[in-house]
């Protein structure tokens, strides 16, 4: 948790206040919390201040229509914005070295800011998020749902690192002070908190300072209300169950469960093997699903065998569609 001094004349304060303890070497101590931790990204924090919201980048270009604000970061600021972006009112980007794909979309307030920021096609960050850390990269199709948190401490090494086709949903935490890299495929549910650093008494007093980078892996899910803990590890294609805290590392193809989170089921019983026919008849509920919400939503669906057409708006699609046996 980062030391925040306060009051008038605090941050000189802070840089007076030098203790020599013996045998224990200088460090600083902010007069208003004298037992908050002595870690280096917090002092670094109260002693060279950041403004959390880009103020001055918020009035300048996010009350632009999304055309206009594009024109501006390209003409002024020099970043590389593909066709069919779109950006909401207030909904900003701020970085030296920027690159957004085709068709990505920063909803309404949500502001993205970085040294380096990279974000794949079809990605979207959704209304009121906050994503500030050193490096931002999204993978192709990534979403970000409403008022999801990314951001804390910073330092060199910090990165916020998203795959493809993932999804993190409303309400969700996530500190990448050091690097946070989620896989392609993985799925976080709300309300779900990612550390990278716990700290606030004194490690110098013998309390425990813990930076440690988490990584996520492929096709992983987080249902609602997970923890992950700092220097946490999740294998491919495993499970863990709502409300339980990850400390430490879960392999690949397990369900855990629990706090602290242990594995209950693994490969070869986990996932379940499904055979053909049970296969095709998922597809085959599926596809009814599809059909049914399409319909709902003012869709004309029609089978044209081995096709499936889809007319929507004056727009059509075909979905080939070849059946098992």
């Amino acid at each position: 948790m980062p030391l925040r001094p306060s009051g008038a004349g605090s941050r000189i304060t802070c840089a007076r206040n030098i203790i020599a303890a013996p045998a224990r070497g200088l460090y600083l101590t902010p007069t208003p919390r004298p037992h908050a931790s002595r870690s280096a990204s917090a002092m670094a924090e109260s002693l060279i201040p950041k403004d959390r919201i880009p103020w001055r980048h918020l009035v300048l270009f996010g009350w632009l229509p999304s055309a206009l604000k594009i024109l501006a970061y390209r003409l002024l600021l020099g970043y590389h914005i593909g066709r069919g972006v779109r950006f909401g009112f207030g909904g900003i980007v701020v970085g030296k070295s920027v690159e957004i794909g085709d068709h990505v979309e920063i909803g309404f307030l949500a502001i993205v800011q970085g040294r380096t920021i990279r974000i794949g096609r079809h990605s979207s960050v959704g209304t009121m998020s906050y994503l500030s850390c050193e490096t931002i990269e999204m993978g192709e199709d990534a979403k970000i749902r409403e008022q999801v948190y990314v951001g804390g401490p910073q330092l060199p090494e910090s990165r916020f690192a998203l795959g493809s086709r993932t999804i993190i949903l409303q309400l969700t935490s996530i500190n990448p002070t050091k690097p946070v890299i989620i896989g392609d495929d993985t799925g976080i549910g709300g309300h779900c908190l990612i550390f990278t650093h716990g700290v606030w008494l004194s490690g110098l007093e013998g309390y425990p300072v813990t930076y440690q980078p988490v990584t996520l892996g492929k096709s992983v899910w987080l249902p609602w209300r997970v923890f992950v803990m700092p220097g946490s590890t999740i294998g491919d294609g495993t499970v863990i169950g709502a409300n339980s805290l990850v400390s430490g590392s879960i392999p690949p193809n397990s369900l855990a469960v629990g706090s602290p989170a242990k594995v209950i089921r693994s490969a070869p019983e986990f996932p379940t093997k499904l055979s053909e026919s049970e296969r095709a008849a998922l597809v085959e509920t599926i596809m009814a699903e599809f059909d049914r919400y399409a319909r709902h939503s003012g869709v004309e669906v029609q089978e044209q065998s081995p096709f499936r057409a889809y007319r929507y708006r004056g727009k059509a699609w075909r979905l080939l569609w070849l059946r098992h046996g």
